[in-house]
């Protein structure tokens, strides 16, 4: 379970260009459910979601993960935490143009001391079931921008994580991207995976076990 008590997030506090982002945000997500975030732009749930996955530190506030508080364990602790347990899909997707879909699912696994040969047949499990495993070998330029997504759905879940967090999963792709996509969530939470997500998408928003709505930093409603 996620638990966040009294999260503020402030940007160059005490200057004259002071942002409140997140402000005082109380939650808890338990495991196994889709929960979204949801709310104008600008209104704090990226910023939120990036605290939960401990990207960004909070100006104050705490962060328990099953019961156990993470916000003051060192930053080695808090990155071998988020490798292990994590998995990220970014709403500018953030893969290399360098290297193809196969390359960019696997080079992240150089970081967590771990063989990426030993991850392939996942790698292609999952490349076959978002039906992109004909273009593994294509560099990311020769893939479309739905395509693209799947595979950073894919370097996401690479190593099984208990959480994945999803910014605007949905914002840029094609409606057939996105019944997949729909479709993949609603899979992993049935295999008990716990999945928060940013979205303004209404048909991802009707596949919610909660939705939380932000306004101006702050959490104006649940439901």
């Amino acid at each position: 379970m996620i638990e966040l008590r009294q999260i503020t997030k402030i940007y160059n506090k005490g200057k004259f260009n002071e942002v409140v982002a997140v402000q005082d945000v109380s939650l808890k997500i338990e495991d196994g459910k889709i929960v979204v975030l949801t709310g104008p732009s600008g209104c704090g749930k990226t910023t939120l979601l990036s605290i939960m996955g401990l990207i960004l530190t909070p100006t104050s506030g705490e962060i328990l993960y099953d019961g156990e508080p993470v916000l003051e364990s060192s930053d080695y602790w808090k990155t071998n935490f988020r490798k292990e347990n994590f998995g990220f899909v970014f709403q500018h997707i953030n893969l290399l143009p360098q290297y193809t879909a196969l390359e960019n699912i696997l080079l992240p696994l150089y970081a967590k001391d771990t063989d990426p040969g030993d991850f392939m047949d996942r790698a292609v499990e999952l490349l076959s079931k978002l039906g992109v495993i004909e273009r593994a070998n294509h560099l990311v330029e020769q893939l479309s921008g739905g395509e693209q997504q799947r595979v950073a759905f894919v370097r996401a879940l690479i190593k099984d994580p208990k959480y994945l967090f999803a910014d605007e999963p949905t914002v840029f792709v094609d409606e057939d991207t996105s019944r997949i996509i729909y479709r993949l969530l609603q899979d992993l939470r049935d295999k008990g995976k716990t999945i928060v997500v940013s979205t303004h998408d209404p048909e991802l928003i009707k596949i919610a076990d909660e939705v939380h709505r932000m306004d101006r930093g702050r959490l104006v409603q649940t439901k």
